[in-house]
């Protein structure tokens, strides 16, 4: 029996979010150190770019709660996570909250919620 091609589900998702999204600059702390010398702690922080399609949750969807008013749904074509930061027409938003779409190994795609 042959197994699902996830490879071009992949390919297919990534197209499409090309297509329909833009590409948004995302920021993430990669590593904190301790120098014991100065006492001082360093944050190192990387960046890099994955297309989203960015878009709004349905009002049954806002609790209040897990879910705020403003917080936005992003279809990311890549890998996030929770605490990441994403630029948006000069604004930042954090990432708080992601659902990866993983089949057999292979990231498709990423659903996020992000907060302002």
């Amino acid at each position: 029996m042959a197994k699902f091609d996830y490879i071009k589900t992949k390919s297919t998702a990534d197209n499409l979010l090309d297509k329909f999204g833009v590409t948004r600059t995302f920021t993430r702390e990669t590593n904190t150190g301790f120098d014991p010398s100065t006492g001082t702690t360093t944050n190192t922080t990387e960046t890099f770019t994955a297309a989203v399609v960015w878009l709004s949750f349905n009002k049954d969807e806002i609790d209040g709660s897990l879910i705020q008013e403003g917080d936005a749904r992003l279809l990311i074509s890549g890998e996030v996570k929770v605490g990441d930061e994403v630029d948006r027409e000069g604004s930042t938003w954090r990432i708080v909250n992601t659902n990866p779409l993983y089949p057999a190994d292979t990231l498709v795609y990423t659903e996020a919620q992000a907060r302002q």
